[in-house]
């Protein structure tokens, strides 16, 4: 997890106005803040980058500087990215993508700022632009000591609380309800208000694309630039319809094939149960990228999910029986954790009705396989390899027509191509020169570049490149 500099916020002394924003960005000063505000798109650019960097990364080794940028230049990466990401609308990836940048900061900052009893209280007025958050103390009631104690613990105790109203679009009864008010712990409270400012952000983006659609607003390059750059992170997605097919293991990806063969005691955990049993399911059943479109919600035959518990869950079995010691006569709860994984509740013996009882997880990134499973990781070269995708039709158009030689060339395969050697095969133009003008577009942000950065997608790729061979 990022750590945005912790020290800084234990310290402080007070919370003046302008640093408001850093807990809740929407706080009426951003607008006077923003009127006021300069920048350089030099000096945007890639601290936005940085950002969504780190944030993809999902290392621990990844560090923040341990100085807080000024609040007037972080009103503008905080809300640069929402404002790029506005005519895509609020439930686009790239919504999700702008919104966790802003999200993940926050949840950092609170977790240190409310444990510094100066500002405490200033945070919580903060906050309440968001949700109606304040003390326990304050709301007068009681709540019986047995409850307290099974409700917090000893380090993270009831001390806040918030009106039932604010969270009733969502399960009430996983909440503890008093007098109209809700208890929360530190942590409970930062969940719920990462929830809750999420939504709002949503909202801010919706309503900026309405503004920006009914008074014909042309944004300056900086947004499109913006939204680019988030654009080229966010997974390719098929619109095809998608079914059960058989498996083609010659297409798993490295990690997938370790991971079968059975692995060590400290690595049959996540091996099993959380890469193999997201990948297999997914790639028996739902081979596409449309899985990671959040957008789209897959929805399964009965027989596809009869596949995933009678041709998937043995192989995953098999494969935990193949470690050492094997994994599911060591731990023998693990085998209800891979049902519970695939959707079908904590249970060992699930039926095909359990289905949607818990959530089918996607497979972990590539960054979380590395992190998790080092030795698992052992990338080949389409790991390693990009394609490219055309972020400005327009300039790619342009440039076609005013060149000539190799780079037109180059620039008509991209018509048709986005493999840098399908492109030098369609071109005929050496692959080292391909490379040197692609990256040259990439840098000119005419291209956006698009890594594997999935088990499932490494398998979608290269099932859809061999039936292209064939």
């Amino acid at each position: 997890m990022v750590k945005y500099a912790e020290t800084e916020w234990v310290r402080k002394q007070f919370l003046p106005p302008e640093e408001r924003i850093m807990i809740n960005p929407l706080d009426p000063v951003y607008k006077s803040m923003l009127e006021r505000a300069t920048y350089e798109e030099k000096d945007i650019i890639p601290e936005i980058k940085k950002r969504l960097s780190e944030m993809l990364s999902e290392s621990d080794d990844t560090r923040r500087s341990t100085v807080e940028p000024e609040p007037s230049k972080e009103v503008m990466y905080q809300l640069f990215p929402l404002v790029s990401v506005a005519r895509k609308g609020s439930h686009s990836r790239e919504a999700g993508l702008a919104i966790r940048m802003v999200v993940e900061p926050i949840r950092e900052r609170l977790w240190h700022a409310l444990d510094n009893q100066r500002i405490r209280r200033d945070v919580l007025d903060t906050m309440k632009g968001v949700s109606s958050v304040c003390t326990l103390s304050e709301t007068g009631v009681t709540i019986p000591r047995e409850d307290r104690f099974r409700l917090g613990s000893e380090e993270d105790h009831l001390q806040y609380a918030i009106r039932w109203v604010d969270v009733a679009d969502t399960d009430l009864t996983q909440h503890y309800l008093v007098e109209g008010w809700i208890p929360f712990t530190r942590s409970q409270l930062i969940d719920v208000y990462s929830e809750l400012l999420t939504k709002a952000l949503k909202r801010y983006i919706d309503e900026k694309r309405e503004e920006y659609r009914t008074q014909n607003i042309k944004l300056p390059s900086v947004f499109t630039r913006i939204l680019n750059l988030i654009s080229s992170e966010v997974p390719a997605v098929s619109v095809a319809p998608v079914g059960a097919a058989d498996f083609d293991e010659n297409a798993f990806p490295p990690c997938v094939r370790e991971a079968l063969q059975g692995t060590s005691s400290g690595l049959r955990n996540y091996a099993i149960t959380v890469l193999l049993t997201a990948f297999l399911s997914y790639a028996r059943v739902y081979p596409s990228l449309t899985a990671f479109d959040q957008e789209k919600k897959p929805e399964l035959s009965s027989e596809q999910i009869e596949i995933i518990l009678e041709d998937v869950a043995p192989l995953i079995i098999e494969a935990g029986n193949k470690c050492d010691p094997p994994l599911f006569q060591d731990q023998p709860i693990e085998q209800a954790n891979v049902f519970y994984h695939l959707g079908f509740g904590l249970s060992e013996s699930p039926s095909p009705r359990d289905f949607g009882t818990s959530k089918w997880y996607l497979p972990p990134s590539c960054a979380k396989v590395k992190q998790n499973a080092p030795s698992l990781c052992k990338p080949d070269e389409l790991c390693l390899q990009g394609i490219y995708a055309v972020a400005d039709r327009t300039r790619l158009d342009q440039l076609i027509s005013s060149n000539t030689g190799d780079a037109q060339r180059v620039l008509l395969a991209l018509r048709k191509t986005r493999n840098p050697q399908r492109i030098a095969e369609a071109s005929g133009v050496d692959i080292g020169e391909v490379n040197r003008i692609l990256h040259n577009l990439h840098k000119d942000d005419v291209l956006v570049l698009l890594r594997v950065k999935n088990p499932l997608v490494y398998y979608v790729r290269k099932i859809r490149r061999r039936k292209r061979t064939k």
